[in-house]
C-alpha cells in the first residue's frame, strides 16, 4: 500500500539487478530474463573527485551477486561500466535499456574502469535461475492478457497423487515489483505459498504486468491502468484452471495489500471460492489514506501537533492530485510538501489512480457468495485495522457466517515479524510463520 512518508525504496540502487532481456515475444513462450548480477549505482560528483574518473560516463559496480554473468566474466566490486555493446552507459536506467535489447544466451562487449585502467571483453548473458526444491516442482507458466504475456510462477508438491490439485493463487500489492526471486526464497510470500504446497495446494505466484519476464512482452507495471491489471489477474486464473491438473471448483485467491482489493473484482469475472485478504483496503482510497497517515505518524512516534499537521496537508495535497486532478507538479506549486506527499503515487499511471479513486470497494465484495479470511499484521501501520472490520461487518450482513477476521500478533504489513508499529519502522524481519499457520488452518476447515 501507500506509505508516503517512508523514504522510496522503488530505485534501482535497490534492485539486486534482475535485468529483464530478451526480444519480442514471437511465440507464448516467455524464456527466462537475464541476470547480470550486481548491484549498481549512478556515479556522484563526489565520487567522481575521488575516483579521478572526470567527467566520463559511468555506472558503479557496487557489489557483485554470485552466479550472474557479471560474475562469470569477471567483473570486481567498485569496477565502473562505462560502455555496452559500444553504448555508452551514464545512469543505471541506461544500462537496463540496453541490456534490455538483448536475450540470455547471446553476449555483448564491454568497457569498464578498474583502477582508472580501461577494461574490455564481452559479456556472455546469463538467464536469471529458477526456484529449486527436492520436494517441490517449479514451473514457469506464461499467460496471454489484455496486457500482453504476463507470467505466473506455480509450485507444487514433486510427489503427488493422481487426482486434480487446489489452486491457491497470490496476488501482490500496489509496488511494481517482482515476485520471481530464486535468490530470495526467504520472501514472506514465497515462503507462505510453499507452505501451502507442502500441504498439498497448487500455488501459483501471479506476476504484475511488466514485472519479471514480462518486462518486455506486456504493458509496463508503471503505464498499466488498474482496471486492465485486475483483468489480466483474472484471464491468468481462468487458464490456470483449464490445467488438467488444477481442480477448477477449489480456488481460493490470496490478495496482499491492493491484492486484496484486486480480489473479489476478480471473482466476478471467474468463479473462486475463497477469499484471504491480508493488509488490504476496506473504505474508500482517501479515507484509507487518511487513516493510515495516523498510524504512519504514529509509528515514526511524532506528537500529536505535528500528526494534525501531516493529516492536514497530505489530505489537500491527496484532493488536488486525485478529485481535482492536478499533476504532483501542480500540487507542489500550491503546497511544496505535495511534492512527496503525492508524487510516490506517479510510479503508477494516472489512469491506474484515477480508476482507484473511484472504485467503491465495499461495493466490489456484496456479490462474492464464497468464503473470506480477512487478516491484519497487528504491527501493520500501512493497512488499518478499521478497513478490515468494515469488511467483516458488510460481508456478514450480505452472507451471513461466510467471513472471519483474524489479527495476526508480530505481524507486520509484508508478512514479517515485528511486534508494534516501531519494530516494523526499523526493519522487516524474517516470515512470520503465524500467517501461514492461521491460514492453512482456515483453508482446513469448511468448503
Amino acid at each position: 500500500m501507500i506509505n508516503s512518508r517512508i523514504p522510496c525504496r522503488f530505485t534501482v540502487v535497490a534492485w539486486a539487478m534482475v535485468l529483464n532481456t530478451f526480444m519480442a515475444c514471437a511465440q507464448e513462450q516467455l524464456p527466462r530474463r537475464v541476470f547480470l548480477g550486481v548491484r549498481m549505482e549512478n556515479v556522484t560528483d563526489d565520487m567522481r573527485r575521488i575516483m579521478g574518473v572526470g567527467d566520463w560516463p559511468a555506472v558503479l559496480l557496487s557489489e557483485i551477486l554470485p552466479g550472474g554473468s557479471a560474475e562469470k566474466t569477471g567483473w570486481r566490486k567498485g569496477d565502473l561500466l562505462t560502455t555496452l555493446n559500444g553504448i555508452q552507459v551514464g545512469t543505471t536506467v541506461e544500462v537496463i535499456a540496453e541490456l534490455a535489447n538483448h536475450q540470455s544466451g547471446s553476449s555483448i562487449t564491454y568497457r569498464i574502469l578498474r583502477d582508472k585502467k580501461p577494461v574490455t571483453g564481452k559479456l556472455k548473458l546469463i538467464a536469471w535461475p529458477g526456484e529449486s526444491y527436492p520436494d517441490l516442482s517449479v514451473e514457469y507458466t506464461t499467460h496471454r492478457t489484455v496486457n500482453g504475456l504476463q507470467r505466473a510462477i506455480l509450485t507444487q508438491q514433486r510427489k503427488k497423487g493422481s487426482g486434480r490439485l487446489p489452486l491457491v493463487v497470490f496476488i501482490g500489492g500496489i509496488g511494481c515489483y517482482a515476485l520471481d526471486s530464486p535468490l530470495d526464497t526467504a520472501r514472506s510470500e514465497t515462503q507462505l505459498l510453499n507452505g501451502l504446497s507442502r500441504k498439498g495446494f497448487a500455488c501459483a505466484r501471479l506476476e504484475k504486468p511488466g514485472m519479471g519476464d514480462a518486462a518486455r512482452s506486456s504493458t509496463g507495471c508503471g503505464e498499466v491502468s488498474f482496471m486492465n491489471e485486475m483483468t489480466g489477474y483474472a484471464e491468468m486464473i481462468r487458464q490456470l484452471k483449464q490445467r488438467p491438473d488444477i481442480d477448477s471448483s477449489d480456488v481460493t485467491i490470496i490478495g496482499h495489500s491492493m491484492g486484496g482489493v484486486f480480489a473479489p473484482m476478480i471473482a466476478q469475472r471467474t468463479p473462486v471460492q475463497r477469499i484471504i485478504a491480508y493488509g488490504t483496503i476496506g473504505s474508500s482510497f482517501v479515507e484509507y489514506l487518511a487513516k493510515t497517515r495516523r498510524t504512519i505518524a504514529e509509528a515514526y512516534g511524532w506528537d500529536a501537533a505535528r500528526t494534525d499537521a501531516f493529516i492536514k496537508d497530505f489530505c489537500e495535497c491527496a484532493v488536488w492530485y486525485f478529485a481535482d486532478k492536478l499533476t504532483t507538479a501542480q500540487a507542489a506549486e500550491k503546497k511544496p510538501a505535495c511534492g512527496e506527499y503525492v508524487g510516490i503515487f506517479d510510479l503508477r499511471s494516472r489512469a491506474y489512480n484515477e480508476e482507484l479513486y473511484a472504485l467503491n470497494i465495499p461495493t466490489a465484495w456484496q456479490d462474492f457468495k464464497g468464503r473470506a479470511l480477512l487478516l491484519w499484521g497487528k504491527a501493520d501501520y500501512i493497512a488499518a485495522r478499521h478497513d478490515h472490520e468494515i469488511l467483516r461487518d458488510m460481508i456478514q450482513r450480505a452472507n451471513p457466517g461466510s467471513v472471519t477476521f483474524k489479527e495476526i500478533p508480530d505481524a507486520d504489513h509484508g508478512m514479517n515479524q515485528a511486534n508494534d508499529f516501531q519494530a516494523a519502522v526499523a526493519g522487516s524481519g524474517p516470515y512470520q510463520p503465524g500467517v501461514g499457520r492461521v491460514v492453512a488452518d482456515w483453508l482446513s476447515t469448511g468448503p
